[in-house]
């Protein structure tokens, strides 16, 4: 019942009852300057991390996530992992 009200609402609203538009492509947020200042400051010291191009996106008026920074690094080639780097284990025998 309640999905024939809103149904007969949206025919009411638009003249139509035809689906919206879906999907797309959202443009990214780091662009122009912003990706300039972020792929220099890596060019500058390749161990920044993604809080510290966070904040400095923030400084410049870009609030955004620092996994949004690591999209953009992983994009444009710029993502690396850390190496694995065992424990040492001091046996005593």
């Amino acid at each position: 019942m309640s999905s024939v009200i809103k149904w007969a609402a949206r025919k009411r609203r638009l003249g139509s009852v035809a689906p919206g538009k879906m999907g797309g492509h959202r443009p990214y947020l780091i662009d122009g300057e912003h990706r300039t200042l972020v792929l220099g400051e890596v060019e500058r010291d390749a161990n920044v991390t993604l809080h510290h191009l966070t904040a400095a996106l923030a400084e410049r008026g870009l609030i955004i996530h620092p996994a949004s920074v690591g999209r953009f690094l992983h994009r444009e080639g710029k993502s690396f992992k850390k190496p694995f780097c065992r424990p040492s284990s001091s046996s005593q025998s």
